[in-house]
């Protein structure tokens, strides 16, 4: 039991992007199609053009109920579709919301268009019946799944940090010897230069060095900055966006929007993790790693590189 309760804390990647739900939704209708056109398991004329009816029907039910459940409860519920709490667990009660909706979609739809009559009991064993159908393959699909990317990142990330913590952590040294030097010519130009963080009431801002920045992260209106002060680790919270953030930090190419909560100091990695949502980042003395966005894989390669030839 135990085992089975840490696979399902695991993180699990949740799809956000509208155009990608979309081609998920679709891909299960055509797979619905096919089970109930190529099985046949409702024992219609194979071939016919009432089996070729359902197994359509069925399939456009599929994908009209997964489309509409992305659509709305997403937005209805934020706080619960968030991929920095997604887990196997989660992806695993998503999926088992998806079929008891398509259980219900189906039973609708045999009453207006069949002429069936709804009841409790044929609603239940509908569920049952598509959970038997549903739910088997994708939890298998799901820990697969999970399993895959985590050595997929995993892996790729073993093959970065070979190249960039050796240079991370000589850069680190070089920053920390800047912090420490009084009032003289810097020969990393921007590097020194102060950066200050406006709040939404434009008073209390926050003036470092843009070397000193490590991150920010967000949590509703506020942002919290993570900073060096005496070469330790400093914190503030403002009341302000990351994209306000963003948009005081464009002049400096080492600080980055990774992900839609965190803005980095590419300079600041000490190394990545892998899990199956990505990458993840450890920053110097920050006690959580910090997400990457999926969409932002190759691009956060490259830059790395860029940084820590």
């Amino acid at each position: 039991m135990k085992r089975i309760s840490q696979l399902f804390k695991k993180p699990y990647p949740l799809e956000e992007r509208k155009p990608a739900q979309l081609k998920l939704a679709l891909l299960f209708g055509v797979v619905v199609f096919l089970f109930i056109f190529i099985l046949n398991p409702f024992g219609q004329m194979p071939g016919s053009k009432a089996l070729f009816t359902n197994a359509s029907v069925a399939g456009a039910l599929t994908f009209f109920t997964i489309t509409l459940n992305f659509f709305l409860l997403f937005p209805i519920f934020p706080r619960f579709f968030k991929e920095e709490k997604w887990t196997v667990g989660r992806e695993l009660v998503w999926t088992f919301i998806i079929i008891i909706s398509i259980a219900t979609v189906n039973m609708l739809a045999g009453v207006l268009f069949g002429g069936g009559r709804f009841s409790m009991s044929s609603w239940i064993q509908m569920i049952f019946y598509t959970s038997i159908i549903g739910i088997a393959p994708a939890a298998v699909s799901i820990i697969l799944n999970q399993q895959r990317l985590l050595k997929k990142y995993k892996n790729e990330a073993a093959v970065i940090n070979e190249t960039i913590v050796p240079a991370v952590e000589e850069n680190l040294s070089t920053v920390e010897k800047l912090l420490t030097t009084v009032n003289e010519p810097k020969p990393l130009g921007a590097i020194t230069d102060l950066l200050t963080i406006v709040a939404e009431n434009e008073k209390d801002n926050l003036t470092i060095t843009a070397a000193s920045f490590l991150a920010a992260t967000s949590a509703d209106n506020y942002v919290k900055i993570f900073f060096l002060q005496d070469n330790k680790l400093a914190t503030a919270v403002m009341r302000t966006t990351l994209k306000k953030l963003e948009e005081n930090t464009i002049s400096y190419p080492q600080i980055f929007r990774i992900h839609r909560t965190a803005l980095v100091n590419l300079t600041a990695v000490k190394k990545l993790t892998g899990t199956a949502q990505g990458y993840r980042l450890i920053l110097d003395l920050l006690p959580d790693e910090i997400p990457v966005s999926r969409s932002l894989n190759s691009v956060i390669k490259e830059k790395l590189a860029s940084i820590h030839p």
